[in-house]
């Protein structure tokens, strides 16, 4: 996890790091539904992506590749956890 300039951070700030971490997830989960009907489509999933780094996003179907992706992207919130992109918690 890249490491804040300030030495206290409130929810919801948006603090640049000093890091060449492009993007960061910090324990994301996503969750669908209420109750009975809920679905995990990600659970506690941690990841950097480095400037210059090249992934792949590969698992089987329902894997949550998509959801991860969606996140990525700022196009979903996740349910829990951080997200961190350009510095910039999202």
């Amino acid at each position: 996890m890249p490491e804040p300039l300030a030495d206290s951070l409130q929810p919801g700030s948006r603090v640049p790091v000093k890091t060449s971490t492009l993007a960061s997830l910090d324990h994301v989960d996503k969750i669908y539904g209420e109750g009975d009907a809920q679905v995990h489509a990600l659970r506690d999933v941690c990841l950097t992506v480095n400037q210059g780094d090249y992934l792949a996003v590969m698992g089987t179907s329902g894997s949550g590749k998509s959801t991860a992706m969606n996140i990525l992207g700022c196009l979903d919130r996740p349910t829990h956890g951080r997200y961190w992109l350009n510095g910039i918690e999202v």
